[in-house]
């Protein structure tokens, strides 16, 4: 039996959209034999018509104007590459005004607009799908959605931007510092020429906000969401976590709590016997918590052209097999979160003081007086008359610990508080 001819359009012919032309030509008798459908692309739309991407593809396919995919009744299927949340947004909303699929990539159009894009998906008879939008090729997103919907899921944690993971693993194993080494990101075209997307946290809560999305039914703002960066993560940090039994990574935090979701970006000191703490350079990890399944990990490629292109390719070939799912319920209900100040966590404080009797006890005396317990204390004299000190503490409220610190920066023992991370997996 001949396979089912259905009709795609792609938008957006960079990097990932070369990866995903070239990934259907090269699998589509697999694709074919899998599923019965033959998906032809038939027409791609970018504002560049000249540079050579180094794909084979009729160049009759390519031109400038969106109209020639939005108005074609027979192109079914939409792929946005576009990124950001600009034009990319208006091509989704008229494409699913004409009741077309679309499948993104787009994690910062997801995150600000999903609830507006799905309602219109919704009302048209359309599907928008986006597994490509977080963890690059890692199956995550439809696994929830489908295998696991039977699960409460409590907890996620995930490494989500393999930018700032090849920064902090190469950190950990070298020793050098954080500008070397987003140099060396940089020429090996893991990090922009701009990279502040990636190491001020901004991608990483982009697929935060979808996450919970798809993990709770609950879309939180990812603008709201307390977010923290590795700029101020040094080699020291790498030498004192390392000697204390932890690695640093950029974690992105979910909890579903009966007052809200509890979602934050920042550095983590993760025990080094967690799964999540041999998960190294590119590559992403999102690591769930359910009830009845109990823990599970998903690993793979975070980025790049092959990674992104297994999963658009995948929700392509989801819609043209299942095509509309019109009894699919609405995951992106609003959800408030959870006031970063009344979550509890243990932290990593290292601070350089006067090197002299009392100081320890002066110190002592401002956690205490919040309600900080002390877990392990250490101490490194730098010369004569100066001391560095890391303390790692039990839990407690983000609120008391603020104020603690508010104090001893007070102290005129207290030279400055250098660095302050939270610790995941301490009581």
């Amino acid at each position: 039996m001949d396979a089912k001819e259905v009709k795609v359009g792609l938008f957006g012919f960079g990097t990932i959209g070369a990866g995903v032309v070239r990934a259907l030509k090269a699998n589509s008798d697999v694709i074919a034999s899998k599923t019965g459908i033959s998906l032809s692309l038939t027409k791609i739309v970018d504002i560049d018509t000249k540079t050579n991407r180094g794909v084979d593809f009729s160049p009759a396919t390519l031109g400038s104007d969106a109209s020639a995919i939005i108005e074609d009744p027979e192109v079914s299927i939409v792929v946005e590459l576009i990124g950001g949340a600009g034009v990319a947004r208006q091509i989704v909303s008229d494409c699913l005004k004409k009741g077309k699929h679309v499948v993104t990539a787009n994690k910062e159009l997801i995150a600000k607009h999903g609830p507006e894009l799905s309602a219109l998906a919704r009302e048209n008879g359309a599907r928008l799908l986006f597994e490509a939008s977080v963890g690059g090729g890692i199956p995550i997103l439809h696994p929830l959605l489908s295998c696991l919907r039977g699960n409460k899921i409590k907890r996620a944690l995930g490494i989500v931007n393999g930018t700032t993971n090849f920064i902090l693993s190469q950190m950990a194993e070298t020793g050098a510092s954080f500008d070397d080494i987003l140099a060396e990101a940089q020429a090996r075209g893991y990090a922009e020429a701009d990279p502040t997307n990636d190491v001020e946290g901004f991608d990483a809560a982009y697929k935060a906000s979808i996450l919970s999305t798809v993990a709770f039914g609950k879309h939180v703002d990812a603008a709201s969401m307390f977010r923290q960066g590795i700029t101020n993560v040094s080699r020291e940090e790498m030498r004192f976590a390392s000697g204390l039994g932890y690695v640093i990574k950029l974690l992105a935090v979910l909890e579903d709590r009966e007052n809200g979701v509890d979602a934050r970006v920042h550095p983590v000191l993760l025990p080094k016997n967690h799964p999540l703490a041999a998960v190294n350079n590119v590559l992403n990890a999102v690591y769930i918590e359910g009830e009845p399944i109990g823990p599970l990990m998903f690993v793979g490629e975070g980025a790049g052209p092959s990674a992104t292109s297994s999963a658009v390719i995948g929700d392509i070939i989801t819609v043209a097999t299942e095509g509309n799912c019109p009894n699919a319920p609405d995951i992106f209900n609003k959800a408030e979160l959870v006031p970063v100040c009344d979550v509890d966590n243990a932290f990593y404080i290292r601070m350089r003081v006067e090197d002299r009797p009392g100081v320890m006890a002066e110190i002592s005396h401002c956690l205490g007086d919040k309600g900080v317990s002390i877990a392990q204390v250490a101490q490194d004299t730098i010369d004569g008359d100066k001391a560095e000190i890391v303390w790692l503490t039990h839990k407690v409220s983000e609120g008391n610990m603020m104020d603690a610190l508010e104090q001893i920066e007070a102290l005129g023992c207290v030279f400055s508080v250098l660095s302050v991370i939270r610790v995941f997996g301490t009581k």
